[in-house]
């Protein structure tokens, strides 16, 4: 069964019986040492999610890594997802090693970006839901065929990205007040792309420069949940911030 990982904050009050709270109060600083927002005593349960963007490598990583296990076995949580950006430089290898190594030992889980997916063969590896050609589902089955089903979670973006015709890469990001006015503004003909599970629609900038506006809904998100699940991968990521307020609708599908 494909676990539904729900990235929250602290203060936030989301939470939902088919997700594991995924706690975004962690991070990884300069020591290295674990840093973070102070939780509830009483808090038990769910997932780590650490992040690492003030820390460059350096450093012995064994005091920090017994500082990680120690408050995943404190907090009685089941696993950790690693949201590194970047390269794997320094002792970001070692670390994740023997994050790995002890998640396996106790029987959690571990997801790690793609980058880092061979220093941790018992993890998971974390696949983006943006695809902007193609689509989602050869995306990951391409993972599922490099990794297997139960070693792929695919890690859900919330996108709002406006792109320049031709697109070549990522877009640039836009607000949802952003997106709202616009719409409102210029009332599009909006189309759904079942292949990439994204809303979209195109405009004429000033200057005749033709653009592209890729989007997330409800519907959307839950497509991609509902694809994850028919895949059987081990996991979907959400990010909580952008899906309350419409996460059961995106979980009832």
């Amino acid at each position: 069964m494909t676990q539904v990982l729900l990235a929250v904050h602290p203060s936030a009050n989301l939470s939902h019986p088919q997700a594991t709270p995924t706690h975004m109060a962690y991070r990884i600083g300069p020591g290295p040492k674990l840093m973070g927002v102070r939780l509830p005593p009483q808090l038990r349960g769910g997932v780590m999610l650490l992040e690492a963007r003030n820390w460059d490598g350096s450093g012995d990583v064994i005091p920090c890594c017994r500082q990680i296990l120690w408050e995943c076995r404190h907090r009685g949580y089941s696993g950790i997802v690693c949201d590194f950006d970047g390269a794997p430089v320094g002792n970001f290898i070692r670390l994740v090693h023997i994050l790995d190594r002890n998640c396996q030992a106790q029987g959690w889980t571990l997801d790690v970006p793609a980058q880092f997916s061979s220093f941790a063969p018992g993890g998971r590896v974390l696949v983006s839901s943006v695809v902007t050609s193609g689509s989602l589902r050869r995306r990951l089955q391409e993972a599922v065929e490099k990794y297997g089903a139960p070693r792929t979670t695919l890690a859900v973006e919330w996108v709002r990205e406006d792109f320049p015709l031709p697109a070549q890469h990522r877009g640039t990001p836009i607000s949802r007040q952003h997106l709202e006015g616009q719409m409102e503004r210029l009332e599009p003909a909006v189309f759904y792309d079942r292949g990439m599970c994204e809303h979209y629609y195109t405009y004429m900038a000033a200057g005749g420069q033709a653009h592209f506006v890729l989007y997330d809904t409800p519907q959307s998100v839950a497509a991609k949940v509902q694809l994850a699940q028919e895949m059987h991968l081990g996991a979907v990521l959400l990010p909580g911030p952008e899906v309350e307020g419409c996460l059961e609708q995106i979980l009832s599908k």
